[in-house]
C-alpha cells in the first residue's frame, strides 16, 4: 500500500464518518449541559426553600414573643 493509498483511505473514512460523530458530540455536549443546567435548578430550589422554612420559624417566634409579652 502507497501513502497515497493510505491517505486517500484516511480521507474517504474522514468524509464518511465525521458528519456522524460530530452530530454524536453535539448531542452529547448538548445533553450534558441541559443536565448541569438541571442540576443547578434543583439546588437554587432546595436553597430557596431552606431560607423560605427558616424565614416562617423566625417569623413564627417572632409572633409568638410579642404575643406573650402582652399576655403578661
Amino acid at each position: 500500500m502507497s501513502d497515497s493509498d493510505s491517505s486517500k483511505l484516511s480521507n474517504d473514512l474522514m468524509a464518511k464518518y465525521s458528519p456522524t460523530l460530530a452530530r454524536a458530540m453535539l448531542i452529547q455536549t448538548v445533553a450534558h449541559a441541559l443536565s448541569n443546567a438541571s442540576h443547578n435548578a434543583t439546588h437554587t430550589q432546595q436553597q430557596h426553600n431552606i431560607i423560605i422554612q427558616s424565614n416562617t420559624s423566625l417569623g413564627t417566634s417572632i409572633i409568638q414573643a410579642v404575643g406573650a409579652g402582652y399576655a403578661k
